[in-house]
């Protein structure tokens, strides 16, 4: 029995280490995949940005004065009936848009009116009172130089002269206090005028008018309703000419001039494309997103541009030049909402090939290439297939 026992043993053993010969690992089998060099391709680059339609000027249009709001521009609906002005109505310019009730001013310039007329008749009879007065001390005058002759030939008594002076100083006194009142009389008349040209100023802001033609984009005001100095009833929007604006970093910069043409395409209308010209742009970035606004302007004669609607403008180069490119399916791992991709270049170790994980910045497509802006060069060999079977570090097998 012990011999049969060892013999077990031993077979035992000799099975066992059999096993664990056969169950080494031998490493992960590489990926066959196809590779390609990195190539170039003229093109002219290109650069979109997204911006809105906003009105060439927008008006806020505010009640100097308060007051019940009487009356409302009328115009006619599309039932063909006259109906007050409301959002989204083209208003020419000069309409009045609304009138408040004009009786309250119209009492008040009756009265600075009436005030300025009375100032006037007193400043009549002042000057009257100032001929009186003149004509009184022209007499005094000769009167006193008769009385200092007499006086001094001892042809006159004392009090005689002393009359003679009293008389011609209260003349003298009387023509001055005239002028006096002439000066009081103008300053109140003046006051008088002021209050009248007020008034009617008044008078004429009851009437709300629109400065220029555009559209109605906001209204705040019914017919009846009591509005405070300040309200803002309406704002107005001169769409004839329509802007987008948007945000650009510095390096754009040397790409844009005033002036330039630049295509503008809006998906509201169909992807249609207009041609706008760069009409401002920024003398200094915003402080928060470090960007300069760029503004483009679009002749809108026929209306079609609404504001608020999202367009896609496109920047291009003025020359063209030579850009790396790479098939689309190179392509792997994108960040979401950016153009930071990856793609696997292949790296030799020890006789064997790798993928190689790298970080890549896309520009434009062109059919199924497109440009690499930043982390390949030109000569560089990639991974076009199987990406998905990939990770960094993987064994590969190039098989073409």
């Amino acid at each position: 029995m012990r011999v049969s026992v060892g013999i077990l043993s031993f077979a035992a053993f000799s099975i066992l280490a059999g096993c664990g010969t056969k169950t080494q690992k031998a490493g992960p089998e590489p990926v066959p995949v196809n590779a390609e060099i990195v190539a170039t391709q003229q093109v002219q680059p290109n650069w979109s940005y997204s911006g809105e339609i906003r009105p060439d000027t927008e008006v806020q249009l505010a009640f100097k004065e308060p007051g019940y709001v009487a009356a409302l521009y009328r115009m006619k609906g599309a039932d063909g009936r006259m109906r007050d002005v409301q959002v989204g109505d083209e208003i020419p310019a000069g309409a009045a848009l609304a009138h408040l009730r004009s009786s309250d001013y119209e009492a008040s310039l009756n009265a600075a009116v009436g005030q300025q007329g009375a100032m006037q008749g007193a400043l009549e009879a002042s000057r009257a009172e100032l001929g009186r007065a003149k004509a009184s001390q022209a007499k005094a005058d000769l009167d006193f130089d008769r009385a200092q002759a007499l006086y001094a030939a001892k042809a006159m008594t004392r009090p005689d002269y002393d009359a003679a002076v009293e008389h011609h100083t209260a003349a003298t006194a009387n023509a001055e206090a005239a002028v006096r009142q002439i000066e009081a009389r103008r300053g109140q008349l003046n006051v008088a005028l002021g209050q009248t040209v007020s008034a009617r100023i008044n008078l004429g802001d009851t009437n709300l008018t629109a400065p220029m033609p555009g559209v109605i984009v906001q209204k705040n005001v019914e017919l009846g309703s009591l509005v405070a100095a300040g309200t803002t009833a309406f704002t107005l929007d001169d769409t004839r000419v329509v802007k987008v604006n948007f945000g650009v970093p510095d390096s754009m910069l040397a790409h844009l001039k005033l002036g330039a043409a630049v295509p503008v395409q809006l998906e509201a209308l169909q992807g249609q494309r207009l041609t706008g010209r760069i009409t401002e742009i920024a003398a200094s970035a915003n402080r928060e997103s470090r960007v300069f606004n760029i503004e483009v302007s679009l002749p809108n004669r026929d209306r079609s541009l609404k504001v608020g609607m999202i367009a896609s403008i496109r920047i291009e180069r003025a020359d063209a030049q030579n850009v790396p490119v790479v098939p689309m399916t190179a392509l792997t791992t994108a960040e979401s909402g950016s153009k930071n991709y990856s793609v696997f270049t292949i790296k030799e170790r020890d006789g064997k090939q790798f993928a190689q994980l790298k970080s890549v910045r896309i520009g434009d497509n062109f059919g199924k290439l497109v440009v690499i802006d930043e982390g390949l060069a030109p000569g560089e060999r990639i991974i076009v297939n199987r990406t998905n079977q990939l990770s960094d570090g993987s064994p590969i097998r190039v098989v073409n």
